[in-house]
């Protein structure tokens, strides 16, 4: 499901020559599109979630805009979850566990 969103780490290397590691935006661009919008409006609601993962991954170095990349491909993670396990009901606790910073 991350793949297919586009969200994978893609690490492009030849030989000695190491590169960076990037996203490898193969999959669906209106996926990524929609869940742009989704962690954006998300990081900003008081009280989410996914607002605690941004301000954590923030806190632990990650610039803003990667950071927001990790939401979506948690949101992402989340969904896919509980499409997988239909009789699961969405428990926040499990997606920023312990206490931010």
């Amino acid at each position: 499901m991350i793949a297919y969103g586009g969200m994978d780490i893609e690490i492009k290397e030849s030989g000695l020559w190491k590169g960076q590691a990037k996203l490898s935006k193969r999959g669906s661009g209106l996926l990524r599109r929609m869940l742009y919008m989704a962690a954006l409006r998300s990081i900003s609601l008081e009280g989410s979630v996914f607002g605690t993962y941004y301000q954590r991954q923030v806190a632990r170095g990650l610039k803003k805009g990667s950071a927001l990349m990790a939401v979506m491909r948690k949101m992402l993670a989340v969904a896919a979850h509980l499409l997988m396990h239909e009789e699961e009901e969405f428990d926040p606790t499990k997606v920023a566990v312990g206490p931010a910073g």
